[in-house]
């Protein structure tokens, strides 16, 4: 059994860190990675029934007020 001391692990840790921190550099991107999957159709087609319902009960209640052609006040409380 091999035994290993804090003050290796410390030293070893040291040697490599410029190398790995150039590995790492070198794979990166600065692109940020979008995970998402595509929604089917029934999906889709639900979520907007749901989004246009809850924006009719929000101007029904009140919630909602157009304000312009363009503009609308929310109140979100």
């Amino acid at each position: 059994m091999k035994v290993l001391t804090l003050d290796l692990i410390d030293k070893s840790i040291l040697c490599n860190r410029a190398k790995a921190n150039e590995t790492i550099k070198l794979t990166s991107t600065n692109t940020r990675r979008k995970k998402s999957r595509t929604r089917s159709k029934g999906e889709v087609i639900a979520l907007n029934e749901i989004s246009i319902s809850r924006w009719k009960k929000a101007v029904e209640s009140g919630k909602i007020v157009s304000l312009g052609e363009r503009v609308f006040y929310y109140d979100y409380n």
